[in-house]
C-alpha cells in the first residue's frame, strides 16, 4: 500500500507538470499571436504598400481581415471552450493560426493575402480564452498571478510586434523574418501537442440549454452603456498601435521608422502597465470602477480633440507621440471593466458579458482599420521612391472621425454605473434602464 500511495502521489506531481509545461507553450503561442495582430501592417505599413503594390484601403484591410474574424470569433468560442475544455480548443485553433502565419509571408495576390490573415485571426481567437481556462483548471484556487504572467506575455508579443521587429525586418526583410515567426509558432504548437498527449485534457462536456444569450445581455442599459465605452475607447488606441500610429508619426511628424517604431513599442508597455495600476488603484479606492472610466473618457476625449487641432493647424509636433503616449495610460481598462460586468450581470449573464466587450473590442478596431484606410485616400499620396507619403489633409479627415468618436467615449463614460465592489444583487438589477 505504501508502494502504491507513493506511485500515486509520483504520477499527480508528473501530471501536474505536464500542465504546467502545457501552459508555457500555450503562452508562448499567445505571445506569437499578439506579434501577428500587431505588427501587420502597422509595423511595416510602408513595406507592404511598396512590395505588394496595395492601396492604403487594401494595406489597412490586412490588419481588419484579422481583427472581424477575431472578434466574431469571441462570440462562439466561450461555448467552444466549455464543452471541449481549452486543450482542445487550442490543438484545433493552433493549427489555422500556423498555416495562417506561414502562409501571409509566401503570399502575393491580395486573395490569399487577405485569407491568409483571417485564417490567422480564426486561429489566434482560440488561443488567450483557452489559456486563461487551462491555467484556471491547473492552478485552481491561486491562479491570479499565473493568469497576470500569460497577459504580461501577450502584452510582451505587442511590444515585440513595434521596434524590435523593425530592426529586425531591417536584418531579415519582412518575408522571412515572418516565415521565421511562422517556424517559432509551429515549433511551439508542436510541443504543446506533444505535452498534451501526456496529460489529461477535460471531459467532454454534453450540449446543454444556453441560459446566458447575447439578448439578454445587450437588454441591459448598463451593458450597452459599458460596450460603447470600452470598446470605441480601445479601438481607437489599438488601431493607432496596430495599423496607421507608425505610419502617422513617419508621414506627419516627420519620424524616421526606428524612433516611430519606439513610440508604438513605449505605446504597449504603458498600456501593459495601466492595467496593472488601474487595478490596484481600483483596490485602494475602495474598489470604485466608475471614476476611472469617466478618467479614461476624458483623455480619449482630449488626446484625440488636442491630435485633431495640431494636424488641422499643421503643427508638426513630436507632441503628437506624447498624447499617444498619454493615451495608452487608459486605453486598457479591462482590468476595471470585467469585474464592473461581474458586479451589474447575473452570474449566468456575466461570462457572456465579458465575451461580447471583446467582440466590441475587436471590431472597433476591424471597423476603424477600413475607416483610416478609405479616409487616407481621399487625397492623392506623395510618391517619394516607393514610398506614399499621405497629407495634411487626409489625416485631418481621420483624426477628426476619431475625435468625433471620442465624444462618443466620453458621453458613455459618464453614464457608467458604480459599484464600490458590491457583488451583483437582483434588487439592484440595472437600475439604468429606469432612466
Amino acid at each position: 500500500m505504501p508502494y502504491l500511495k507513493h506511485q500515486s502521489a509520483g504520477s499527480a506531481v508528473r501530471l501536474r507538470r505536464l500542465r504546467v509545461l502545457l501552459i508555457i507553450f500555450a503562452t508562448l503561442l499567445y505571445f506569437f499571436a499578439n506579434i501577428q495582430r500587431v505588427a501587420i501592417p502597422g509595423a511595416i505599413f510602408n513595406l507592404l504598400q511598396a512590395d505588394l503594390h496595395l492601396s492604403a484601403p487594401r494595406v489597412t484591410a490586412l490588419g481588419s481581415s484579422f481583427m472581424y474574424v477575431y472578434a466574431l470569433n469571441q462570440l462562439t468560442i466561450g461555448l467552444l471552450i466549455n464543452r471541449y475544455g481549452g486543450q482542445r480548443v487550442i490543438t484545433v485553433g493552433g493549427v489555422l493560426f500556423c498555416a495562417g502565419s506561414l502562409l501571409f509571408p509566401c503570399s502575393s495576390s491580395p486573395f490569399w493575402l487577405y485569407f491568409s490573415r483571417g485564417l490567422t485571426g480564426l486561429g489566434a481567437s482560440a488561443i488567450y480564452l483557452s489559456l486563461i481556462e487551462e491555467i484556471i483548471r491547473t492552478f485552481q484556487r491561486n491562479y491570479t498571478i499565473a493568469v497576470s504572467l500569460a497577459i504580461m506575455a501577450g502584452y510582451a508579443g505587442g511590444i515585440v510586434a513595434n521596434a524590435p521587429f523593425v530592426a529586425g525586418v531591417q536584418l531579415l526583410g519582412w518575408q522571412t523574418l515572418l516565415k521565421l515567426v511562422a517556424a517559432l509558432s509551429i515549433g511551439c504548437y508542436l510541443c504543446f501537442v506533444i505535452t498534451g498527449r501526456g496529460s489529461r485534457p477535460s471531459p467532454v462536456h454534453p450540449v446543454s440549454g444556453i441560459h446566458a444569450t447575447f439578448g439578454r445581455v445587450l437588454a441591459l442599459r448598463h451593458n450597452r452603456d459599458l460596450f460603447l465605452f470600452s470598446g470605441i475607447n480601445f479601438g481607437l488606441y489599438y488601431v493607432l498601435q496596430t495599423v496607421i500610429g507608425k505610419k502617422f508619426l513617419e508621414d506627419f511628424c516627420r519620424f524616421e521608422s526606428e524612433p516611430a517604431a519606439w513610440i508604438l513599442s513605449l505605446m504597449g508597455t504603458l498600456s501593459a502597465l495601466s492595467g496593472v495600476m488601474f487595478a490596484i488603484l481600483s483596490r485602494l479606492a475602495g474598489n470604485r470602477r466608475r471614476i476611472f472610466c469617466r478618467v479614461a473618457g476624458v483623455v480619449c476625449f482630449a488626446v484625440f480633440i488636442i491630435a485633431a487641432l495640431l494636424v488641422r493647424l499643421d503643427l508638426r509636433c513630436a507632441g503628437i507621440a506624447g498624447l499617444f503616449c498619454l493615451l495608452s495610460l487608459t486605453a486598457s481598462t479591462s482590468s476595471i471593466t470585467i469585474p464592473l460586468l461581474h458586479e451589474t450581470n447575473p452570474p449566468e449573464l456575466a461570462g457572456t458579458a465579458v465575451s461580447f466587450m471583446n467582440f466590441s473590442f475587436y471590431l472597433a478596431v476591424a471597423i476603424f482599420g477600413n475607416a483610416v484606410g478609405f479616409l487616407l485616400n481621399l487625397y492623392p499620396p506623395e510618391q517619394i521612391g516607393e514610398v506614399r507619403i499621405y497629407c495634411r489633409e487626409s489625416y485631418f479627415a481621420v483624426f477628426l472621425l476619431f475625435a468625433l468618436c471620442s465624444t462618443v467615449v466620453l458621453r458613455y463614460s459618464l453614464r457608467i454605473r458604480e459599484t464600490m465592489g458590491r457583488p451583483f444583487s437582483r434588487k439592484t438589477e440595472d437600475p439604468v434602464t429606469e432612466n
